[in-house]
């Protein structure tokens, strides 16, 4: 254990205790119907007040990961009753990288990308394609250098991702992609590590931005269905 101690890095206390009880719900480690340790147990584990257990556990009900109950402890809920659309919560899956997970994340992908590549195609203004093609630039200019430079090539791949849904026009299409936005960064991430991802995905970027760009929305659409059908692909041959 580091001198941090077991809830490592965090911005707040109440945070760093809401995040280490809902990893370990996330992961399995606390299965559905299990019981939490008591609010006095936590705290001597945890090294904060009790008080400040209580107030994680109330975060932790309010995303539907638990079930406080007055002198029956608090139940680990079963996983349709959480609010998988929880920042925090699609958050905690993606740094876990779990197969079932990238699975549900591209099949998303794949029914909102290809529509919003359309959308943007026809919509996208002269600044959003002109980062569009800045992201795409990036990319090209770190894919080279991987592994060495994966964290510059996945903000890039990011941020090629996110501007294109904003440049749908499409507010609720892009109030998703911001909701969607830690997720799909570990989500590309993983992607980037599939042996030859990156050398198929990258001339299909491309394909998106050239479409984009020329105002031609079918052929964006199915450059983006490609796209993300390809990553998939190679994220199945990784995760097996």
């Amino acid at each position: 254990m580091t001198r941090e101690g077991p809830l490592g890095r965090h911005r707040t206390i109440h945070g760093r205790v809401v995040e280490w009880i809902g990893r370990r719900i996330v992961s399995g480690e606390l299965p559905d119907g299990s019981r939490l340790p008591n609010e006095a147990e936590l705290a001597a584990q945890l090294n904060v007040s009790r008080g400040g257990v209580r107030e994680a556990v109330k975060a932790l009900a309010a995303k539907g990961l638990v079930e406080p109950r007055p002198r029956l402890g608090t139940r680990v809920l079963p996983r349709e009753q959480w609010n998988l659309m929880d920042r925090e919560v699609i958050n905690w899956h993606g740094q876990l990288a779990k197969a079932d997970f990238l699975k549900d994340l591209l099949e998303l992908r794949l029914m909102v990308e290809p529509g919003a590549a359309q959308l943007a195609a026809e919509r996208a203004t002269a600044e959003q394609l002109a980062t569009l093609e800045d992201a795409y630039a990036r990319m090209e200019q770190h894919a080279p250098n991987l592994p060495e430079d994966e964290e510059a090539f996945v903000d890039a791949d990011l941020a090629f991702h996110l501007i294109l849904l904003k440049a749908s026009g499409n507010q609720l299409i892009e109030q998703l992609g911001r909701l969607l936005e830690t997720s799909l960064y570990h989500g590309l991430e993983a992607s980037s590590h599939a042996p030859g991802g990156v050398a198929a995905t990258l001339p299909l970027h491309q394909a998106v931005l050239v479409a984009a760009k020329g105002r031609r929305p079918v052929a964006a659409g199915r450059a983006m269905k490609r796209l993300i059908d390809t990553t998939a692909e190679a994220v199945r041959q990784m995760v097996g």
